[in-house]
């Protein structure tokens, strides 16, 4: 095999449709988004982008011509599997304060409960339409040097540890809140179970948050079978645990153009550094770097145009 002939690094997660409706008064836009290429952007920032591969699905309906925009970035290996179907569409709303709230808009999910419709939950159910499962993973990139997992529904991530865990010598999990709000420490551990490294944001572990201190909870989660733990929190410092230490990375101060992608970029960026023989520490000071590059321009297709920053 030649260099780069399959990934070191695979990224699995969502690429979806944003219609982004500004904080001040102008005209909504719609745009390509998704947390798999955000957590792109971040990766591509310290590793050769040919180092990456992607894997997400597509609707037969997607608009935008995602394979395009991530060959110009630079990657080579690009999985993108087709489900015939339309692809999630979600307002994005911005406030002045840069918060969010993210809505979904396909008409089929206006039909919950209604006589006829195919679920009760079509929203869950079109989140996992968009949510690769391992059996599409390339069997030409296997055995990886290391897999990011991008928030999924459903057991996603826990099929793809199972299944993925013997192949690839570290896997990093971001959860997505669909779960990891119900469930408690033990809980995550288990589910999660395979995983080298977990990277929740403040958000996905809010319960548990209301009951302990950031740094008691990350290093519980990391005693309970996570040999690494970094908590995002947005402006507030990244908590870290490992079996060696637990500290805070402060955030970087930035003026703040577009949140979205942040917490998606320092994943991102923190599997590419764990990659490339970094220890934790670092790399979530690059992590945080790279969140704060992201936050500091607009859109996804700005962001996987970013230059390393300097540290």
């Amino acid at each position: 095999m030649g260099a780069h002939d399959k990934p070191d690094l695979i990224i699995v997660g969502q690429v979806t449709i944003d219609d982004v409706v500004p904080a001040s008064p102008g005209p909504w836009r719609r745009q390509l988004g998704g947390s798999s290429l955000y957590a792109i952007a971040g990766a591509r920032l310290w590793l050769e982008p040919e180092r990456i591969g992607l894997l997400a699905r597509l609707g037969s309906d997607y608009p935008f011509d995602a394979a395009g925009l991530l060959r110009s970035a630079g990657l080579r290996h690009i999985a993108l599997p087709v489900f015939p179907g339309e692809h999630l569409v979600e307002w994005l709303i911005y406030e002045p304060d840069g918060t969010r709230r993210s809505l979904p808009r396909n008409p089929r999910l206006l039909e919950i409960g209604a006589e006829g419709s195919a679920s009760m939950n079509p929203y869950t159910d079109l989140l996992l339409e968009i949510a690769p499962s391992a059996e599409q993973l390339p069997a030409a990139w296997l055995p990886a040097a290391a897999l990011h997992l991008c928030p999924q529904v459903g057991t996603r991530h826990r099929d793809a540890l199972r299944a993925l865990r013997a192949a690839i010598r570290w896997i990093s999990v971001d959860p997505s809140p669909h779960y990891s709000r119900a469930m408690n420490i033990s809980e995550l551990a288990q589910y999660l179970a395979g995983a080298s490294a977990f990277l929740p944001s403040a958000q996905e572990v809010q319960r548990l948050l209301e009951q302990m201190q950031p740094d008691a909870l990350a290093l519980a989660l990391q005693r309970a079978g996570f040999p690494e733990v970094a908590i995002k929190r947005g402006e507030q410092p990244v908590v870290l645990a490992t079996a060696d230490t637990t500290l805070s990375v402060p955030a970087v101060a930035v003026a703040v153009v577009d949140p979205t992608g942040a917490g998606d970029g320092f994943c991102g960026a923190y599997a590419a550094c764990r990659l490339l023989g970094h220890p934790p520490a670092e790399a979530v000071r690059r992590a945080v770097a790279s969140a704060a590059l992201i936050v500091g321009c607009s859109g996804v297709e700005a962001a996987l145009r970013l230059t390393t920053p300097e540290l």
